[in-house]
């Protein structure tokens, strides 16, 4: 695999999937003093396992554009939108988990849970998404989706035209191609029926 193929955006958004990922397995929630009552990131499906879900397309995504030949399928948003939407989702879901507490019943009652260092990192992480997804929404589509700047020999497309697309100026006397010049006096081809 050459990484080098990777934007800045393909790698927050792989950093923040990898770092959200271990966070899942780390305490999100618990007793101060218990760790046998603490809660990770796999006992909230909501904001826990489907932000991972998206992370998971997110990266997916990135891999089949960069590393494979494979086509991905054509849809209504173009694929940098869908990134900004995932991570953006993603941190949304987030930010709602550290803002709403978490309770456990317990013989008597209900006991609200403090807040556990795992849950900050996996914010983190996915406040990475939805950067990742804003910096993939501002790439070209031909970048997002894995070629170059067109068709041509390799994976890449042949890049950018020298000069940053200045093309030469069309041949003296206005023609270009092989047409005949225009007839003397500005008249009429004849007309062929």
């Amino acid at each position: 695999m050459d990484f080098s193929k990777l934007t800045t955006a393909d790698r927050v958004i792989c950093a923040s999937a990898i770092v959200f990922l271990i966070a899942t397995f780390l305490p999100w929630y618990g007793v101060e003093g218990f760790d046998e009552g603490s809660k990770t990131g796999w006992d909230y499906f909501l904001t826990g396992i489907l932000p991972l879900l998206l992370a998971i397309v997110m990266v997916a995504q990135v891999a089949v554009s960069r590393f494979s030949t494979s086509q991905l399928p054509a849809l209504p948003l173009p694929w940098g939108q869908v990134h900004l939407i995932a991570g953006a989702l993603a941190a949304v879901l987030l930010i709602l988990r550290v803002i709403i507490p978490s309770d456990i019943e317990f013989f008597a009652g209900d006991f609200t849970l403090d807040r556990k260092w795992g849950l900050f990192v996996a914010l983190i992480a996915a406040l990475g998404l939805a950067a990742g997804g804003f910096l993939k929404s501002k790439e070209p589509e031909a970048v997002v989706q894995g070629g170059g700047y067109g068709p041509g020999p390799g994976p890449g497309g042949y890049g950018p035209p020298p000069g940053g697309g200045n093309y030469p100026p069309p041949p003296p006397g206005g023609g270009g191609g092989n047409y005949p010049p225009p007839p003397p006096g500005g008249g009429n081809y004849p007309q062929q029926f």
